[in-house]
């Protein structure tokens, strides 16, 4: 099997106490995101307008269950957890270009005797899942990968896909192997590397070696392979029971579960889709609907970047060689003016953050532009 490249963590865990007004601010809301002007982190309350964090990340990943990840120095250094009322649960250093991911409020933390300087099983290298508290609650040789949903390790010749939620592992779990074989024409058995991402609502997309070229399916939870690798590039999962495929000639179309064209693979990118409508590039881009009926198109210099997220995508306009960025709806209305020099994707509770006039700020559709440095208070 192919090396995977892990930048491995050495974990120095500083235990905090947690106090019953962290055990409640588990789903009362979700802090936003927002940057400052030097490129730093912090976190802001949309209910009350109040800077929760100031500004002193690298990076914030995604809350999960009332927890998230602040990352920082850059290329990794420090891991802080914490949750969304910014108090710091537990820290852990790490190498350089590492940091973990939060899912279900669990970490997912590598532990590597590299210098001899880690606290925990001196000279072993482990990989395991840390709860919100610093505690260990699965240990295991290896993790490739993880969602919401499950956690994907690798055991004699197999992959062992375990099931989770915030209550820890389940019981269920799936075993594949880590090669993917089929019968040629000339009757041969023939082998390839295989690698799985996590399954997804009962589908997993996994992708093959062949010819160091990557050729993409998808199989089921019962072990059956719905889709044969044979795609350049697949969609991580299914949407409303469809999913983008890209074909060798690198043309774009949507296969269903069962693996058949239900749009035929003609068009030079399609975005995921919001409530039926997709974005599609042919010549310029266009809003359609699955059965292809263009809803609205668009101007050539106008250029689909994302998928839709919350009825909502990033898009580019170029007028006499100069880019602006903004948002437009599934309708192909302007949601934001083609104002911005940078748009991040993945909105926090409908804000998203923005660069306008070299100054980072918040945008929702329903309270327009936000400027959270306004709400910072440095009396304290």
């Amino acid at each position: 099997m192919k090396k995977i490249i892990i930048v491995f963590l050495s974990l120095f865990f500083i235990g905090c106490t947690k106090d019953n007004s962290t055990e409640q601010s588990l789903y009362t809301y979700s802090p936003v995101r927002f940057i400052n002007n030097e490129g730093k982190y912090g976190l802001f309350n949309p209910d009350t307008k109040e800077v929760i964090v100031y500004p002193r990340y690298t990076y914030i990943e995604n809350f999960s269950n009332g927890y998230g990840l602040g990352v920082l120095g850059e290329e990794g250094g420090t891991c802080e957890v914490i949750d969304t009322f910014g108090n710091i649960l537990f820290s852990y250093k790490t190498e350089p270009l590492s940091y973990t991911h939060c899912y279900n409020g669990f970490f997912m933390v590598v532990n590597y005797d590299v210098e001899n300087d880690v606290i925990y099983d001196q000279n072993k290298e482990y990989h395991g899942l840390y709860n919100y508290k610093g505690e260990l609650v699965f240990k295991t040789n290896f993790i490739y990968s993880m969602n919401n949903e499950c956690i994907v390790t690798h055991k004699k010749s197999n992959y062992i896909f375990l099931f989770f939620d915030n209550n820890g592992i389940k019981r269920k779990k799936i075993q594949l192997p880590d090669t993917f074989s089929y019968k040629s024409i000339s009757n041969e058995i023939v082998k390839y590397e295989v690698m799985y991402d996590p399954f997804s609502n009962g589908f997993a997309r996994f992708y093959i070696w062949n010819n160091d070229k990557k050729l993409f399916g998808m199989i089921k939870n019962d072990k059956t392979v719905v889709i044969p690798p044979v795609y350049k590039s697949l969609g991580k999962e299914f949407v409303e029971g469809v999913l983008i495929a890209e074909t060798e000639n690198s043309l774009y179309g949507l296969l269903n579960k069962e693996g058949d064209w239900i749009i035929l693979p003609k068009y030079e990118k399609i975005y995921n889709y919001s409530r039926k409508v997709l974005s599609v590039k042919l010549g310029n881009w266009r809003i359609v609907d699955l059965e292809e009926n263009i809803l609205k198109s668009l101007p050539t210099n106008l250029e689909i970047l994302s998928d839709f997220f919350d009825n909502t995508a990033i898009f580019s306009i170029t007028i006499d060689g100069s880019t602006k960025y903004g948002l437009i709806d599934s309708s192909g209305n302007f949601v934001l003016n083609a104002i911005c020099e940078k748009i991040e994707p993945n909105p926090d509770n409908g804000y998203w953050q923005v660069l306008i006039d070299n100054r980072w700020m918040l945008f929702k559709a329903e309270e327009g532009i936000i400027n959270p440095e306004e709400y910072l208070d440095f009396s304290c």
